[in-house]
């Protein structure tokens, strides 16, 4: 299913806001780190409609299986994905300091959707290092979601829109991963069959490896 929300991108003001209780308070960027559902639009000059990841199904995206090269790179760090990160981590870098994203946040994202893979494709469909569902990253003018550069600014864009929206880091991830509208209707991250274990593996990816 689609989902749609209105936001403007100098600022990423965004007008359906979620309730105080809901968001968690973000600390200044420059202190420590801050820590896809009924139809949403998002715009941002030039005016464009972003269609949200969302559920299809049980899931959105491909689950990250326990011998998936993201899950395992977070035990043993194999050089196969060290290799695959260090040929992106430049475009990540730029795309945090783009979008203002807590540094390593986005890295740690892309570390679990992708595995640092720029030829990732879900079963659902999504592509590339952040996974965008086609008509995503054609609503943010990814023309080629395969291109790493261009994918992860898209995943960075939809990303910083989601922090703006709830205030909070787990809160903003488990709208990248189920869509805004189930977080607001769960008033909170969803307890799915996917979600939690999707936010809980960011966070540690994040945590593991810190700024690399």
């Amino acid at each position: 299913m689609i989902r749609s929300l209105t936001f403007s991108v100098s600022g990423f003001t965004l007008f359906l806001v979620s309730p105080p209780a809901l968001a968690e308070q973000v600390p200044p960027l420059a202190e420590a780190p801050i820590e896809n559902s009924v139809d949403v639009e998002i715009f941002a000059p030039p005016v464009f409609k972003l269609v949200e990841h969302k559920v299809a199904g049980p899931q959105p995206l491909l689950p990250v299986r326990q011998d998936s090269p993201a899950v395992v790179r977070m035990k043993s760090r194999p050089s196969l994905t060290n290799q695959a990160r260090t040929h992106v981590l430049a475009f990540i870098r730029a795309a945090e300091m783009r979008h203002a994203l807590p540094l390593g946040l986005l890295e740690a994202l892309v570390e679990v959707e992708s595995a640092f893979q720029p030829g990732a494709i879900s079963r659902a469909g999504a592509m590339g290092l952040s996974q965008l569902m086609p008509a995503t990253a054609r609503a943010l003018g990814v023309l080629n979601p395969f291109d790493a550069r261009a994918n992860v600014d898209g995943g960075a864009r939809y990303l910083r829109a989601m922090l703006d929206r709830f205030g909070s880091i787990k809160l903003a991830l488990a709208a990248y991963n189920a869509g805004p509208g189930a977080v607001l209707r769960s008033r909170g991250v969803p307890a799915n069959s996917e979600t939690p274990a999707y936010v809980a593996r960011v966070l540690a990816a994040w945590s593991f490896g810190g700024v690399r």
